[in-house]
């Protein structure tokens, strides 16, 4: 019963920021949200919204938080460099995302994440992800950590971030499916940051293509 009592508690609450979302669904499973939203005295609308909020959303946290020691962490590229895919964190702040990409950094955010930049030495290429859109970015690791002495300015309790060198916007963002295919192999996308394997087969695919 906990959709019921969720929605019974939030289906009233004022949501900002939120966008139109539309769902195909069966007569049936229409139905069905229909009777729930009449139980609860809300919209089918609330119900999907709560169903997100209740399930999705912890899933994709779980997603995020994941073991990033994904088996291409004990892979190296034949010439010594390590390939990364870092997420900018569009869908958790576009100030994140912006300060990323306007300052061609590789950065991550609040205790938990932060000490995942160690993992990047000097050499390393970094590639930038947007959630929704794809890869828009990449660069080469420093290998020097530079904690943000007031990160609270951007609403966070902690910041660490390596400048990229020979840092270069696509023209046109690489679509995860698009970075599926030329690997041939699945990514964590939604993963802070996360290792790949195969990384310089895709750096040459971005760098032919510019």
């Amino acid at each position: 019963m906990s959709l019921l009592n969720n929605l019974n508690k939030k289906f009233n609450s004022d949501i900002k920021n939120t966008v139109t979302l539309s769902v195909r669904v069966t007569s049936e499973e229409n139905a069905v949200l229909q009777e729930i939203a009449d139980v609860v005295g809300c919209t089918r609308q609330d119900v999907i919204y709560q169903l997100i909020s209740d399930y999705a959303l912890p899933e994709w946290r779980n997603m995020k938080m994941g073991d990033e020691n994904e088996l291409t962490d004990s892979v190296e590229e034949s010439n010594g460099v390590s390939y990364f895919l870092l997420n900018t964190n569009k869908t958790n702040s576009i100030v994140d995302h912006n300060i990323i990409l306007e300052q061609g950094i590789a950065a991550t955010f609040e205790d938990d994440y932060i000490g995942k930049m160690n993992r990047i030495k000097k050499g390393d290429v970094v590639f930038l992800y947007e959630s929704g859109s794809g890869i828009v970015a990449y660069g080469t690791g420093s290998g020097k950590n530079i904690d943000e002495s007031h990160p609270e300015k951007i609403n966070h309790s902690s910041m660490r971030y390596q400048i990229l060198s020979d840092f270069s916007l696509l023209d046109k963002s690489l679509a995860a499916r698009d970075v599926k295919r030329i690997l041939g192999n699945d990514i964590p996308f939604a993963q802070t940051l996360s290792r790949i394997k195969n990384g310089e087969v895709l750096y040459k695919h971005i760098k032919c293509d510019r």
